[in-house]
């Protein structure tokens, strides 16, 4: 039997979270191409094509060295193309020897990532729709966007809604649980988040017009509403079920419509053309002509006069094209306006200068993450090397928040710079994971066998960005082949680590048992749960249930990394000693580790899935648990 068999509500969560890594929409064009590894059968490539001797050839698009450009010198990510093939009238991609290799299509949605996501919420919907309701509710505070789109997208269209039951004699006896209100809350809260000492201003969680926009994307893409038509959810055999969208889009127009200031908040955070279209889709009519004033948006009368025009006349966009640096300054000085927005409007011939920089630095139009992500152009510009800037960037990165820190110090040309941002980021892991791994004694587990020839490099990398995240008091980590041993981990960084590994390199045989046994020394507390995370090929042909069991430590479940050797292939030994010993098995994708905002989400969706020893003092909260305490969200007050 299958393990995934045994798998509740809950787990089936927790396995959609972790074997999904892939971006719901990519804003460029690619090649989408077969991949046998991947949950969707299918993986995107960045591509581009130029027509050549009236034919269009495609060029894969990969990242390359830094390298300086310009009289400025600037350094910016130079990109390597490498001819694939060619692009025929179908969209479709074939080598030069005529092999079929997938096919080229514009920035949007990715539909088969869309589907693979649509369903997996679905089979926790069939097994139970009000739990389904709750992870929902759960999940719009979180910050995993792709997945709160697909969630609102099924609450908006799935079939409980309020119907009337009725008794047997036909009159109404009460009215079923809408959870399509769910779906509306969710377009249509905005949740602050209370100050805390790393985010003092506070934050609010909320869905913008361009993710009002893309729900509206996503429920229209023929494979979705195919799934909507399977469910019972639409009759319609041409048109997709877009369910309440349009009645909540158009109480998010009314209440901006009633609070200008909101409105003026998203034309200056550059959303006015997704306004425009979300008014377009729904057929909303504004009540004055500020609403078309303010979104600069010129009405036009149809021949035959059939409606009351208003808003005819529209203020110019605001423009510095005249103005000199020190103009620019000033404007920056006095305003205050946004970095983005500055950004917009400086003019080309202008650019980005030390002085502009400074100006929008010391004016606060920065925020800390805008400062992170800017980090190599102030380096750049040679900013850094300004006490008051440097003081304004050193405080940035104590409060950073995320992993945006480790893709920008790919970027960055000083050693000092790049290891402050790896050593943010690495803090920022731990900081996000704290929680749930409260009364966890994780057993790291690492396959160096002569099967990882070839992949050892790729698992130690992936080691590097996950094991910073656990206490090392928490923490045990082995080595096996025929022959295990304990690997000393003694900084919690992903130098500590890359220094721990140093020298480890595949061959011998295989014998998962002895991975455990080296570690069996390090019992768990009474009131802690043990979890395995393993990190191999699982090429052995026998289980070694009887290790772990001997070992004494118990664990709760496993975690697993697969890692497919390019000789051998891939086995099931973990599987299968999951399944011997009834604890689930929950597998990562290997894709998610080149994401760095993927893997403090995915280690915390992990450790929170580990079923909680029964003990007296319990000091963490599993994932069921905080899901089924989770109210059902409702619509704000003014929308009710």
């Amino acid at each position: 039997m299958d393990t995934n068999e045994k798998f509740g509500p809950a787990e089936r969560i927790i396995q959609t979270v972790l074997t999904y890594s892939d971006h719901l929409r990519h804003n460029r064009p690619g090649c989408v191409s077969p991949d046998p590894t991947s949950v969707t059968g299918v993986k995107w490539t960045y591509t581009k094509w130029k027509l050549e001797n009236g034919v269009k050839v495609a060029y894969r698009q990969d990242k390359g060295p830094m390298k300086r450009v310009g009289k400025s010198k600037k350094t910016v990510q130079s990109t390597v193309q490498s001819r694939i093939g060619t692009v025929d009238a179908n969209n479709v991609v074939h080598s030069d020897t005529g092999a079929r290799l997938g096919v080229y299509r514009s920035s949007g949605i990715f539909p088969e990532v869309a589907a693979w996501l649509y369903q997996q919420i679905a089979e926790v919907y069939k097994l139970d729709n009000e739990f389904a309701a709750k992870w929902a509710s759960y999940a719009f505070m979180q910050e995993h966007q792709d997945l709160k789109v697909a969630l609102a997208a099924f609450m908006l269209v799935q079939s409980r809604k309020g119907d009337p039951v009725m008794d047997e004699n036909g009159k109404e006896e009460f009215r079923d649980l809408d959870f399509r209100d769910v779906g509306e809350a969710m377009l249509l809260q905005n949740v602050k988040v209370p100050p805390s000492t790393k985010n003092p201003k506070g934050d609010e969680v909320r869905f913008d017009a361009k993710h009002l926009l893309r729900i509206r994307e996503f429920l229209s893409l023929p494979e979705i509403a195919q799934i909507n038509r399977d469910l019972g959810f639409s009759a319609s055999a041409r048109n997709p079920q877009l369910g309440r969208w349009e009645r909540a889009v158009k109480k998010w127009l009314n209440f901006r419509q009633h609070n200008p200031k909101l409105l003026k908040g998203l034309v200056k955070s550059g959303q006015r053309t997704a306004v425009m279209q979300l008014a377009e889709f729904t057929g909303f009519k504004p009540e004055t002509a500020a609403f078309f004033s303010t979104l600069r948006w010129k009405q036009k009368q149809a021949k035959d006069g059939r409606r009351v025009v208003l808003g005819e006349t529209v203020k110019a966009a605001e423009s510095w094209n005249d103005m000199t640096e020190e103009q620019i300054c000033e404007k920056i000085s006095h305003e205050k306006p946004s970095y983005k927005i500055i950004g917009t409007l400086v003019p080309v011939k202008i650019g980005i200068t030390p002085a502009i920089m400074a100006a929008a630095i010391q004016n606060g139009c920065l925020s800390d993450k805008d400062l992170i992500i800017a980090t190599p152009t102030i380096e750049e510009l040679g900013l850094l090397k300004h006490p008051d800037t440097k003081a304004r960037w050193d405080a940035a990165m104590k409060n950073q928040d995320n992993m945006r820190a480790a893709n920008i110090a790919k970027r960055v040309q000083s050693t000092e710079t790049k290891e402050a941002l790896q050593g943010a980021a690495d803090t920022a892991l731990k900081e996000q994971v704290a929680e749930v791994v409260k009364g966890l004694r994780v057993y790291f587990i690492v396959d160096k066998s002569g099967s990882m020839e070839g992949a050892i490099e790729t698992a130690k990398e992936n080691i590097k960005k996950c094991l910073p995240a656990f206490p090392l008091d928490q923490l045990h980590v082995s080595v096996f082949s025929t022959e295990g041993r304990e690997i000393d981990i003694r900084f919690a960084s992903a130098a500590g680590v890359e220094n721990a590994f140093k020298g480890v390199s595949a061959g011998g045989g295989t014998d998962y048992g002895e991975g455990v046994r080296c570690l069996q020394h390090h019992k768990p507390k009474p009131d802690e749960s043990a979890v395995f995370l393993f990190v191999g090929d699982e090429g052995q042909p026998t289980r070694f249930t009887n290790a772990v069991r001997a070992s004494g430590l118990n664990p709760e479940a496993f975690g697993l990394i697969p890692v497919t050797s390019p000789r051998y292939g891939r086995g099931d030994a973990v599987r299968k000693t999951a399944q011997e010993l009834g604890i689930p098995c929950f597998e990562i994708d290997e894709k998610v580790f080149d994401d760095p905002y993927a893997i403090p989400r995915t280690i915390r969706n992990l450790m929170a899935a580990t079923p909680i020893k029964k003990t007296v003092h319990t000091v963490r909260v599993s994932l069921v648990d905080t899901i089924l305490k989770t109210s059902l969200m409702r619509k704000p007050d003014w929308a009710a």
